[in-house]
């Protein structure tokens, strides 16, 4: 089967370079934390949404993302150390930080969950300087993207400016003072949740209102960094009623797009018999959708890294070049890597904070098994659709089908809390939260559509509900065939395309 596959690479490749439309990706590295359990100092309810959102949102957007939550600053540093390494040789490095930040003398400081700063001197040792992450992305020869959601009200700089006494303490600012960029790599670009000396928001939803903005225009199609954050910039003014206006520090040498779309077009009109299947979808690397499909099910069933490497070569920025990436990283890991995850998920720490494995952390991606189902992309036809209680109704929900909704949004980093197969307010605020990160319209309510590309996203990792049955004093479990049935025609079905126009 190896040596089909090599033969079949090498006439794909001879006929991609013949039509002259192979196309090499850019690499993109990014690192996300997200700080909001504090152990001295009141938590924040959004960082650690805010953070896992967004590390979902640049997975899709093809980055290797590493990726951390409730972090003290030993693993801050060591998380921070992973990625400096990992982003030396990429195209676009990206840093997103939500939690406590605060200004003193005019430098910028994040705060890990277990900063205390009950001297002066502490914060050199508790707090890490904005200007030392930069530091580390500029050792790169790349464009550097920062985005920091850091200028909640701070209780702990009071704490701070009553150590340094009354004649200092006046330094001291609950909001991120404006930074000067240095001219290195390709430029570096710095947007701050709000303007410089301000306390941005943490907001009552799922997420805060830059993170949310974010979320909604960061994955825009052939858009210019620039203009996404002007889009930033006017929801977050209109969401916070004019009391929060975000600011950015730019100096580019060229555009920025994080999500460029090349679609072919058609080389002539009498080239498409009038009887012939509907024009070929647009995916990712401007390729048809069934040869990618093709090497890349060759390459899971040799299950060979040279297989899936070959994949990359032909399709870099294809519909499941990050599938073929992780199953890289997985068989890499399976033969004696020393590739290990950067940092857990924040629930599998009952005190909230993350401890980070003693052997070097790696991309977040890692984490995730590729061997399951291939992941539905969300087409623009399906942004486009607004959900409601008719759509769902479609899907003819009981309540074990609803538990495993349920378990699949806590899956994939939308907290619905217990999963019991009764939905309430939480279990809707997490299929917005869900929807918003994805680009759909945030209505809470789903769809069939919806519920595949949901399904397809979190296959494997879920745990499975089956509601219980009352019968007399006693409880026992029942699989539900109908919801068997149902999910099982979902899996056969997520390669057939339907949701893929465009």
């Amino acid at each position: 089967m190896t040596i089909t596959l090599r033969s079949f690479f090498v006439c794909m490749s001879f006929l991609l370079s013949a039509t002259g439309a192979l196309a090499y990706g850019e690499r993109k590295v990014a690192l996300v934390v997200g700080n909001g359990a504090y152990q001295h100092a009141s938590p924040l309810a959004n960082p650690a949404n805010d953070a896992q959102a967004m590390a979902n949102k640049l997975e899709a957007l093809g980055f290797e993302t590493y990726a951390g939550f409730d972090l003290t600053k030993f693993e801050m540093e060591r998380l921070l150390r992973d990625f400096t390494l990992a982003s030396r040789e990429s195209d676009v490095n990206l840093f997103f930080y939500a939690g406590h930040g605060m200004s003193v003398n005019g430098v910028n400081y994040l705060v890990p969950v277990d900063a205390v700063f009950a001297d002066e001197t502490a914060l050199d040792f508790e707090a890490i300087a904005v200007d030392f992450v930069t530091r580390q992305m500029s050792l790169s020869d790349a464009v550097s993207l920062v985005f920091l959601d850091a200028c909640r009200d701070n209780p702990l700089s009071a704490s701070l400016s009553r150590s340094m006494g009354s004649t200092r303490s006046a330094a001291v600012s609950n909001g991120l003072a404006e930074m000067k960029i240095a001219n290195t790599g390709r430029g570096m670009a710095i947007a701050f949740a709000t303007s410089p000396g301000e306390v941005a928001l943490d907001g009552d939803g799922v997420n805060s209102p830059f993170t949310s903005a974010l979320l909604r225009h960061l994955d825009a199609e052939n858009t210019d960094i620039a203009e996404v954050f002007t889009r930033v910039t006017g929801d977050v003014y209109q969401a916070t009623e004019m009391q929060q206006r975000p600011w950015l520090n730019v100096s580019l040498t060229g555009p920025v797009m994080l999500n460029p779309v090349t679609r072919m077009e058609p080389t002539a009109p009498e080239a498409v018999a009038p009887a012939a299947p509907a024009a070929a979808v647009a995916v990712p690397g401007g390729q048809g959708l069934e040869a990618q499909q093709l090497l890349f099910e060759l390459a899971r069933e040799t299950g060979s890294i040279d297989d899936y490497r070959a994949y990359l070569e032909s399709f870099p920025q294809g519909l499941f070049a990050n599938n073929a990436r992780r199953a890289i990283r997985r068989l890499e890991a399976e033969g004696g890597s020393t590739l290990q995850a950067s940092a857990s998920a924040r629930a599998s720490s009952a005190s909230g904070g993350v401890p980070i494995p003693a052997a070097p952390a790696t991309s977040r991606s890692a984490q995730i098994d590729e061997v399951g189902p291939l992941v539905v992309p969300v087409s623009a036809t399906l942004r486009s659709l607004p959900t409601s209680a008719a759509t769902e109704a479609e899907l003819d929900l009981d309540r074990t089908l609803r538990g495993n909704i349920q378990s699949r949004l806590n899956a994939a980093g939308h907290n619905v809390g217990v999963v019991d197969g009764q939905w309430g307010g939480k279990t809707r605020a997490g299929i917005s939260s869900w929807q918003t990160v994805n680009g759909l319209i945030p209505t809470g309510y789903l769809s069939l559509p919806q519920y595949h590309v949901l399904v397809s996203q979190t296959e494997g990792r879920y745990t499975p509900y089956t509601a219980p049955v009352y019968t007399g004093s006693q409880t026992k479990r029942s699989n539900n065939n109908n919801n068997n049935n149902m999910i099982g025609a979902v899996i056969g079905g997520i390669i057939g395309g339907a949701l893929l126009s465009r």
